[in-house]
């Protein structure tokens, strides 16, 4: 089978640019993380060892390592790009290029298999390892760090299951007991029904059975000592232990649960429909970082303000994300819709990028 040139020239052209890309990216990815990993060792050495040995600095690590990849691979992509543009551009291989008729659109359409990679990366750690490396880590340092019972929760937890609310003082490190509970019952028009207020709580093959329960209904002006009080309509231990101890990564099952209103939860509908805007908007970071960056490949090494179109690719990187991550904050709190919240600085950010790239071109 024969090969057209410019077919050829595009495959080839394409190889080359993501290799490039990949190589740099994955180099700035791991200094970084390390760099990041080596300072919050410096903060948190002391606690780890107080409860354990070097075993647990090596676990500590481990654990924590998903988390910081996972922020910083939109980081590392935009660095990763700048290093290789500028490559490019001091090797004059871009002069090359666009005297052989390759323009800035090519460029981009050349490196996206980095950037599906990049994606890809982003999303598997985002939804897979990190919310599990996060729960291990924070059971892990549950245990070590309390020698058992309940562990108080600050402030009082509040949090809805189904039609009920529960509300509770402690969870302990299972999510089997509870301590200083207070159930609001409601009936289907979301009417208070019967209130239990409960010295503590254990769960076992019935449900929960709350102890030294106090109940009141509206419209009884007396209240109603009991004995036990059991609910077997209650959420499980696992749950309740993740909403006492929560992490910021959930996963994909975690968020469209919330979202729906299933199960524990602890956030308003604004928060879990503001996650999966972001989750969406992880398919552009990788391409808005590389749009921001291509600037840096035009200009010869020698000519005034060479240097300065990477600093602005980097400066628009930066602030794209620290923007981003402000509105997306906003956005969760039901501050801002949620896409609103969530495109608004891709979509001002993408504009600027698109301009810079325009006055290179034309």
């Amino acid at each position: 089978m024969v090969v057209a040139p410019a077919e050829a020239l595009r495959v080839t052209l394409q190889r080359y640019l993501s290799r490039l890309l990949l190589g740099r990216m994955l180099m700035v990815l791991l200094g970084l993380a390390a760099l990041l990993q080596l300072l919050d060792l410096f903060d948190r050495a002391s606690e780890v060892l107080a409860h354990g040995g070097m075993a647990d600095i090596a676990r500590y690590t481990l654990l924590r390592l998903p988390t910081l990849l996972g922020q910083l691979i939109p980081l590392a992509v935009l660095v990763g790009a700048i290093l290789t543009f500028r490559r490019l551009a001091g090797m004059l291989e871009i002069t090359a290029l666009r005297a052989a008729g390759v323009g800035a659109w090519h460029l981009l359409r050349a490196l996206v298999p980095a950037c599906v990679i990049a994606m890809g990366l982003q999303l598997a750690l985002h939804l897979g390892v990190v919310p599990r490396s996060e729960r291990a880590l924070a059971d892990w340092w549950d245990g070590r760090s309390n020698s058992g019972g309940a562990v108080a929760t600050a402030p009082r937890l509040w949090l809805r299951t189904g039609r009920d609310i529960l509300s509770v003082e402690a969870v302990s490190l299972d999510g089997r007991r509870l301590e200083g509970v207070l159930l609001i019952r409601r009936d289907a028009e979301g009417r208070a029904v019967l209130q239990v207020d409960a010295r503590h709580a254990t769960h076992g093959p019935q449900g929960w059975l709350l102890e030294d329960a106090r109940i009141a209904r509206p419209g009884i002006p007396q209240t109603m000592a009991a004995q036990t009080f059991t609910w077997p309509e209650g959420p499980p231990p696992l749950r309740l232990r993740e909403a006492s101890r929560p992490t910021e990564a959930q996963t994909l099952g975690q968020i469209f649960a919330g979202l729906r209103g299933e199960g524990v939860v602890t956030h308003g509908s604004a928060f879990y429909a503001t996650r999966v805007q972001a989750l969406l908007a992880v398919f552009a970071t990788p391409a808005l970082m590389l749009l921001l960056s291509l600037p840096a490949a035009f200009g010869l090494p020698r000519q005034d303000g060479a240097g300065w179109r990477a600093v602005a690719g980097l400066v628009l990187g930066l602030g794209y994300l620290v923007t981003g991550g402000l509105l997306t904050a906003l956005g969760e709190a039901g501050a801002l819709p949620p896409a609103i919240a969530v495109w608004t600085a891709p979509a001002c950010f993408a504009i600027a990028g698109f301009w810079l790239l325009w006055r290179e071109e034309f």
